[in-house]
């Protein structure tokens, strides 16, 4: 990774103007010693959160917060995230239907379809606001409105040009943000499911964005050289901003006075 943390938040501040942190994200293995400062939930609040709720305070208050399995409140969340195999009785669909679907076989069908990881042996899932991780990170977790994740997306195709192809449920967010990147090591945009507006208080109008380490440089690159293209950029550069304005007709004779109607 040829910038450091402090650089890519540098770049994402400048160009993107965001309201919460961008977040880095990395599994850290048995025996790796925590970043210093770092909550760890059934530690310092005396009971497991959501992972989206670790997500949040990351992002919104400058938390770093560390997830080993006892620290994950949501079962799904321990499931996708590779804290736990997934177990048969659920492979039915029986946690989809009925709250998300019809039938039976559109859960099952759901349920096979949500991001896992390989295999469970992740040992610690830590968030760190980007600015302040001591770490490597392995996936850039960024939320925003539609105008900067589309700029996001921009970025991330300047190299390589396409489309980003992301799958939504609505549910299991957690799996679009975490494992995607890192076992498909691509981009992902993500819709944040129900249970984070519920839990981690995700706003109505907020999308989330995510990167594994491999397209880092690219997406940085991306975005400076998109934003000195001009037509895209934060804030928007809206054309009609300015056009000259058209007043109503009963401002005709105020116009004549001020001697603006000849111009």
């Amino acid at each position: 990774m040829s910038k450091n943390c402090k650089e890519m938040n540098e770049i994402i501040d400048q160009y993107l103007r965001l309201s919460t942190f961008p977040i880095a994200v990395k599994l850290f293995a048995e025996g790796e010693e925590l970043p210093p400062r770092t909550k760890v939930p059934t530690k310092d609040f005396g009971y497991p959160i959501a992972f989206c709720q670790g997500v949040n305070l990351a992002r919104k208050f400058g938390w770093s917060v560390a997830f080993y399995q006892e620290d994950q409140a949501c079962p799904l969340g321990q499931v996708i995230l590779g804290h736990k195999e997934e177990p048969e009785f659920i492979k039915d669909g029986s946690v989809v239907y009925p709250l998300y679907v019809d039938n039976i076989e559109a859960g099952k069908k759901t349920q096979a379809s949500t991001p896992k990881m390989p295999k469970a042996d992740t040992h610690c899932i830590v968030l760190a606001p980007l600015h302040f991780a001591n770490f490597e990170p392995d996936v850039i977790l960024i939320y925003g409105n539609g105008a900067q994740i589309t700029r996001l997306v921009q970025s991330a195709l300047y190299k390589e040009g396409g489309y980003i192809e992301s799958r939504f449920a609505g549910r299991g967010a957690c799996g679009g943000e975490v494992v995607v990147p890192i076992v498909e090591d691509r981009c992902n945009v993500i819709i944040p499911g129900g249970g984070e507006r519920v839990f981690a208080m995700t706003t109505d109008e907020e999308l989330a964005f995510a990167m594994p380490k491999s397209k880092f440089d690219d997406v940085m690159e991306g975005l400076v050289k998109t934003h000195k293209g001009g037509v895209a950029r934060i804030p928007t550069p809206y054309a009609g901003i300015s056009l000259k304005p058209q007043f109503p007709k009963y401002y005709s004779d105020l116009g004549d006075y001020c001697g603006l109607n000849d111009k």
